[in-house]
């Protein structure tokens, strides 16, 4: 539950930085009349939106079944009946 909790606070915060930044750029694009305030408003608050939103998606994906780990420390992947194969 902490996880939970820490990651969507994470996600938050990356994804309101975004959002400030974003703003903050286009207010000194619109002030300074230079564009490249707008390209770095795109990409810099799109970047830490892009981090918000995975860290949400962490913060909820469903745990992999315990069992499911055996097969990742060398153990079978063949079926115990062999009209359970698949191709």
């Amino acid at each position: 539950m902490i996880r939970k909790i820490t990651l969507l606070l994470l996600s938050l915060g990356f994804v309101l930085g975004g959002v400030a930044f974003a703003l903050n750029e286009m207010n000194l694009a619109t002030g300074s009349g230079d564009q490249n305030h707008i390209y770095a408003a795109l990409f810099g608050g799109g970047l830490l939106g892009f981090v918000g939103v995975v860290l949400f998606i962490a913060g909820f994906r469903k745990r992999d079944d315990e069992g499911e780990g055996y097969w990742a420390i060398g153990g079978s992947t063949l079926a115990d009946d062999p009209d359970e194969y698949r191709d």
